[in-house]
């Protein structure tokens, strides 16, 4: 009997493209949409020109936005590392039940919807008076963002060999020796991860931002949905190209060093 042949059909790949395909298809018609001659950002463009990015790279408020977004992003990744490193060390010594409650307690921030957690930092940050500082943006988005610093750390520290500090104490390195040159550097990819993963959630934040920030310390996502307000500007798109594009070179970034995909998929 002659055995029917099955045709293999490629879901897995069809459906990832298509999916790529729905997310970055609004975003390349504003891309497009930037580079019009018109005053309103329309697409097509009625036409084509460099205009509006010039006005972008001129327009100081731009700049000052798109430095408080950095800002608070560097605020968020030096939080994250505060205490995403040493909780990522600590938590292996505890028994396994204490040990996930511990990382459920400190995932919240990401499993707490948005608008809740900047609401709560709204009302504790107007009781202490330090809502006008621009820093506590960053400290708000760090522990929001907390696990991207944490899971890859974590996962960095799973792949290490257990045996290597033994080994590195038998040789005469004491315990800080053997967390400054054996444990930190085998963490690094992780760190590293974990930051740019960071810089680039805290970055592009605009919910946490919005309910935060003033008008005089506006982030870039903030003060562009501002400009939306008023009147919908083709340099409103070519900011955020700047933005997008800023995104795709950190992202490339940690490409580019490699390993990214074992924090991403555990197997």
């Amino acid at each position: 009997m002659k055995r029917v042949r099955r045709l293999s059909f490629p879901a897995r790949p069809i459906l990832t493209a298509f999916a790529v395909v729905l997310l970055a298809l609004p975003t390349s018609f504003v891309v497009v949409a930037s580079f019009t001659k018109g005053i309103e950002i329309v697409f097509p463009p009625h036409g084509l020109t460099f205009h509006w990015y010039l006005a972008v790279v001129r327009n100081a408020a731009t700049w000052h936005a798109l430095l408080n977004s950095v800002h608070v992003a560097l605020v968020a990744v030096v939080i994250g590392i505060a205490v995403g490193l040493p909780a990522a060390l600590a938590l292996p010594s505890f028994r396994p039940r204490r040990r996930l409650l511990l990382l459920l307690l400190l995932s919240l921030g990401l499993s707490t919807p948005v608008i809740v957690s900047a609401f709560s930092f709204f009302s504790l940050f107007s009781k202490i008076g330090v809502l006008s500082h621009l820093t506590v943006v960053g400290l708000a988005l760090g522990i929001v963002n907390l696990p991207f610093m944490l899971w890859p750390i974590i996962s960095a520290l799973e792949d290490q060999d257990p045996e290597l500090p033994a080994a590195a104490a038998t040789l005469g390195a004491d315990p800080v020796e053997q967390f400054l040159f054996i444990r930190l550097p085998l963490m690094a990819s992780g760190i590293v991860t974990g930051a740019v993963f960071m810089f680039v959630v805290s970055i592009t934040d605009f919910v946490v931002s919005e309910v935060l920030t003033t008008v005089n310390d506006q982030t870039l996502p903030v003060f562009i949905y501002s400009g939306l307000r008023a009147n919908i500007s083709p340099s409103l798109g070519a900011a955020s190209a700047f933005f997008i594009i800023l995104a795709t070179l950190v992202f490339i970034l940690v490409l580019r060093i490699g390993g990214v995909e074992r924090f991403l998929i555990r197997r």
